[in-house]
């Protein structure tokens, strides 16, 4: 009888362990089929959001002229199309080779008043060009030469970039820029502009600020090294100078003035930033496609560069320069018998009607 309920005690054990394991798998199987159905729904969510952040960017084209790349929205294709064709001509005129490092880059452009709201992650630090709303392709076509420029001064040595001052651009009028270095070149109070005006290359090189060494006594004599302390006499207090700068201008010591001069942060060359521009673009144009890569180059002095930039001795380059500058001089205005008389009358007319008013009486 034990016998009998020990078998039917296994056989009920037996029983509840299928139907235990049984309900294990249907319920494993259960869970998989619910984790399945979890993870399509995870997908199509994922695909959902993409889907709506897409339609939240903006839409843009890309346009392409050479190495320049301008990312716009649709709208502003035909023209910013364009406009990049005339930017790239101008950019590859001047800076010849170096003009490809823009391949490495992208410009996002749009229009004022009309900002980006929605830029797509690929875009995020895309550098932004803005046009004027009402803006044509050449003033388009100014803007992306204007952030050109500025992307290649940013890879070229800082050095060059720091001598040549403001961006250099390709759209300056040499006759306009020439004669306004011919003005600096008569009235500059500078004792090496003199000298370069006079024919002297030395003082053209150092006037532009391409000769190494100390430049306050080669730049200016004593009388100017006083004018220049006096005008710099607020930095040079801001710097711990006022001292020295009461004994340059109050005793006259020219060797405090000197001290205060070489001890300034940073004291401009005699020539203008434009008066060396005039200089690199003339570099620029004789040394041909790889000149301002030379130019860009770190390492070499200055006037090293320039002579490799042009292809030529700088003293012959400095000469062509002021050949140059020489030659936009103004033009003295031709005066007639006529005209001489005609304004001698004037004269005579406006002296008499002085002498009539009240107030000679």
């Amino acid at each position: 009888m034990c016998d009998r309920l020990g078998l039917r005690l296994c056989l009920a054990a037996a029983l509840t362990l299928a139907l235990a394991s049984r309900a294990a798998a249907q319920d494993a199987r259960t869970l998989e089929r619910r984790l399945q159905q979890l993870d399509v729904l995870r997908r199509d969510a994922v695909d959902a959001l993409v889907r709506a952040q897409r339609l939240r960017f903006e839409p843009f084209d890309t346009v392409q002229a050479g190495a320049l790349t301008v990312v716009a929205r649709p709208s502003d294709v035909p023209v910013v199309s364009r406009a990049v064709v005339i930017a790239w001509g101008k950019v590859d005129s001047l800076y010849g080779d170096v003009a490809l490092r823009l391949a490495a880059a992208r410009f996002l452009f749009f229009r004022q008043g009309f900002p980006i709201q929605n830029v797509p992650p690929a875009l995020k630090d895309v550098p932004r060009v803005m046009g004027a709303a009402d803006g044509t392709e050449t003033d388009f076509a100014f803007q992306l030469v204007r952030a050109s420029s500025l992307a290649i001064a940013h890879s070229s040595d800082s050095v060059f970039t720091t001598w040549l001052g403001p961006l250099l651009l390709p759209d300056a009028n040499p006759q306009v820029e020439r004669s306004h270095i011919y003005v600096e070149l008569v009235t500059a109070p500078s004792s090496a502009v003199q000298r370069c005006y006079g024919g002297a290359m030395e003082g053209c090189a150092a006037a532009l600020g391409l000769l190494a060494g100390d430049q306050a006594p080669r730049w200016y004599d004593a009388a100017e090294r006083r004018t220049m302390v006096l005008q710099n006499q607020d930095i040079a207090q801001r710097f711990g100078l006022g001292s020295t700068a009461d004994q340059c201008l109050d005793r006259r010591s020219d060797t405090a003035c000197v001290q205060v001069l070489r001890s300034l942060p940073w004291l401009e060359p005699p020539l203008s930033t434009e008066a060396r521009q005039a200089l690199t673009r003339l570099a620029v144009a004789a040394g041909g496609r790889r000149a301002f890569l030379r130019l860009a180059e770190s390492g070499t002095p200055l006037a090293q560069r320039l002579s490799a930039a042009a292809g030529m001795p700088l003293d012959s380059l400095l000469q062509q320069w002021r050949r140059l500058v020489i030659a936009e001089r103004p033009r003295p205005v031709p005066v007639t018998r006529s005209s001489a008389w005609m304004a001698l009358g004037w004269g005579v007319l406006f002296g008499l009607m002085a002498l009539r008013s009240t107030r000679w009486r």
